[in-house]
């Protein structure tokens, strides 16, 4: 593992050597942006499906990252499932309390900060204090703790030393270190014009005036671009909800009952909630991805 770390390392530094030598003997600039495909912007994301492919190649982490790193913190809940993933859980509900990307990207350095921090403190309780020093009491106290509360707080111990499997930890830190890197290129515009910008669609504007708001054309010319869209647009609304009657009938307990209430409140009224106002549509789905949060954090708890 440390020998493909390594060598991974020489490939990248390899090609950033060999493209700032080609760029200092041609005399060209480098790009305001990391990108793969030279020469797509914004602009061309619907030309086709190949431009498509090529953007996305080049700005899907800058038009997605945050939620790919919110899914990534998610996999590492899930993955650990002890006293750090419940402080994950509460990170994680503080980050989505703000509910706009701009006031998350406020937060979002001290999010990177909270992760690292954790990390280190998790890699110390790994290396513990040498037997000769100390014992921990938790093992010989009058009443000592049990094996699966030491392992659930993930205390150091002489008996059975802590997992120290912290790959998802890091993919997490990697993620959320270059969304941090992401909040502070979107504000720049040179950046803006070459990916676009993030900017959110404001609450208070009514679904049916949308048109006169979106800068690209009815998607509606029979190319395969425009079926993607359709498909995208039209029936990836049914996708969740049958995502969420799977998540709320494969287990049998309370929390699968707000799942199941859930799916039924937005099938009862179809279509029809998409027409709703932005405001409106948004505080839904608010209050989903909130109880989602908390049934995981109370998953971790119990």
């Amino acid at each position: 593992n440390h020998l493909m770390v390594l060598g991974l390392l020489v490939f990248e530094s390899t090609v950033h050597r060999h493209q700032l030598y080609f760029r200092l003997n041609n005399s060209l600039k480098p790009p305001p942006f990391s990108i793969i495909f030279q020469g797509i912007t914004r602009q061309h994301l619907d030309h086709g499906i190949l431009p498509c492919i090529k953007y996305f190649i080049n700005f899907f982490f800058y038009k997605f990252g945050l939620e790919i790193s919110l899914i990534v913190a998610v996999n590492v809940i899930g993955q650990r499932m002890d006293f750090y993933a419940l402080l994950h859980s509460c990170a994680l509900l503080a980050v989505l309390s703000r509910r706009r990307r701009k006031a998350i990207g406020e937060v979002w350095s001290k999010y990177c900060t909270f992760t690292a921090g954790l990390m280190v403190l998790q890699y110390l309780l790994c290396i513990g204090i040498p037997p000769a020093f100390c014992v921990y009491p938790w093992r010989t106290a009058v009443h000592p703790l049990s094996s699966n509360v030491i392992k659930w707080f993930y205390m150091p111990d002489f008996a059975m030393r802590p997992n120290p499997l912290f790959i998802f930890d890091y993919l997490l830190l990697l993620c959320s270190s270059l969304q941090w890197h992401v909040f502070e290129e979107e504000n720049r515009a040179a950046v803006r014009l070459l990916a676009g910008d993030n900017v959110e669609i404001s609450r208070s504007l009514d679904p049916c005036s949308f048109n006169q708001f979106i800068p690209v054309d009815n998607f509606l010319h029979c190319c395969y671009l425009d079926m993607v869209k359709v498909f995208v647009f039209s029936y990836f609304f049914w996708l969740v909800l049958c995502l969420i009657f799977i998540t709320g009938t494969t287990r049998i307990n309370i929390f699968c009952l707000g799942y199941l209430v859930a799916c039924f409140y937005f099938m009862l009224f179809g279509g029809s909630v998409l027409m709703q106002p932005v405001r409106y549509i948004l505080r839904l789905w608010d209050w989903l991805i909130g109880y989602t949060c908390f049934v995981i954090a109370m998953k971790n708890l119990v």
